[in-house]
């Protein structure tokens, strides 16, 4: 039997790490899984030390005022592998936590096996990372095909397995009723709006896609909104808001539960969404989006000063197109105007909107071909021998 230790600190690290055990389970039927996961990590049976919920952050700002809370985390994650000694830890994404955690237990004598499932964003920024990696890991897995270039000059085995993306929309079961359900008139002019999956998400960027849309209704008055609720406990934070903004809730506006994220994205003719993973899944489902980010003063003042952040694209559709597939906007205090005009143009401009449609299908081919969390337990499995 071999005893796998999992770490996930957030909402995505959770699907993938269920999905993982699933894959290493059917490799090894006697694995035995212990760690910090979500809901669907101990659905699939995670023996879970601590839950994930108690790790989210966003953001520098938000970062800073949770240290306290986030070391005390630390040392209890820490000092239950050192106690437990268990065969394999597996680092799921959270990478500011995960490299240092994976350098506490190697200084502190852990002689198991490191591996970090999802790069770090080295290419961003951090390149001192790839040492750190380098240094304490004996396993890196990636899900972009030109990360490995980055740790040629490196001994540390590093494998692209494709992008778990891929397999999870491709093994998707779409409710065809999906909208009667919500009470969702079925409209061809259906726009959707991602502001995130964290309250701080939510506070910034909701108000912003209220505004565009809005705006947007008035020149279009046809178009009807739909707002994702990425988890059950941010809707009272989302009807609250909806209740003060200038579109009216269940007539311009539906709130779409997270259990309809994928049927929302196949059925909207545009979308308005923050950056970060959910544009890739709007790009593999062919969705012409808008992507933005509000920093806070803060955080946009570290970005500049202190990471020197000064890339050619931030949505990583963009970035994996070498192109601008989607518009981007990333910054503090950004005009609502600049996201309505970017979003007409992909709701009303024919030709553009079949530009970014044929760019979203050639990034689908790139990404597509391989079995993510298969080939993830296969080379796991492969180290463990």
């Amino acid at each position: 039997m071999t005893h796998y230790f999992l770490f996930a600190g957030e909402i995505s690290g959770d699907l993938h790490g269920c999905y993982l055990m699933q894959a290493l389970n059917r490799n090894e039927e006697c694995s035995q899984f212990v760690g910090v996961g979500g809901p669907r990590m101990r659905q699939a049976k995670l023996d879970c030390f601590l839950p994930m919920e108690n790790f989210q952050v966003m953001g520098f700002s938000d970062v800073v005022k949770s240290l306290p809370r986030l070391w005390k985390l630390f040392y209890q994650v820490r000092d239950q592998i050192l106690k437990t000694q268990p065969d394999c830890v597996i680092l799921i994404d959270y990478p500011g936590f995960n490299l240092r955690l994976a350098s506490a237990l190697r200084k502190n004598g852990f002689k198991g096996k490191l591996v970090q499932y999802i790069c770090p964003t080295v290419w961003a920024h951090g390149k001192k990372r790839i040492k750190t990696l380098a240094a304490n890991y004996d396993l890196l897995l990636t899900i972009y095909p030109f990360e490995t270039a980055y740790f040629t000059q490196t001994p540390l085995k590093v494998e692209y397995i494709g992008n778990p993306l891929t397999e999870t929309i491709r093994n998707h079961l779409y409710d065809p009723h999906w909208c009667s359900k919500i009470g969702l008139p079925v409209d061809k002019d259906l726009i959707a709006l991602f502001p995130g999956s964290r309250e701080g998400e939510i506070r910034r960027h909701v108000p912003q896609q209220l505004q565009a849309a809005a705006q947007l209704k008035q020149r279009c008055p046809n178009v009807r909104f739909a707002l994702s609720c990425a988890q059950e406990g941010l809707k009272s934070q989302l009807l609250d808001l909806v209740k003060h903004g200038p579109l009216l809730l269940n007539k311009d506006l539906f709130i779409v539960p997270p259990h309809y994220h994928y049927e929302l994205m196949k059925n909207c003719r545009a979308a308005l969404a923050k950056s970060g993973t959910v544009t890739l899944e709007l790009a593999l489902h062919c969705v012409p989006t808008v992507t933005h980010y509000e920093l806070s003063m803060l955080n946009y003042l570290f970005a500049k000063f202190a990471l020197r952040l000064q890339l050619p694209h931030y949505c990583i559709v963009n970035i994996l197109s070498q192109q601008t597939v989607f518009p981007e906007f990333m910054g503090h205090g950004l005009s609502p105007a600049d996201l309505t005009k970017a979003l007409e143009e992909l709701h009303s401009h024919a030709t553009k909107r079949q530009q970014v449609i044929e760019a979203c299908k050639a990034l689908k081919e790139q990404l597509e071909g391989k079995f993510s969390y298969q080939s993830a337990a296969t080379t796991i499995g492969q180290l463990m021998k």
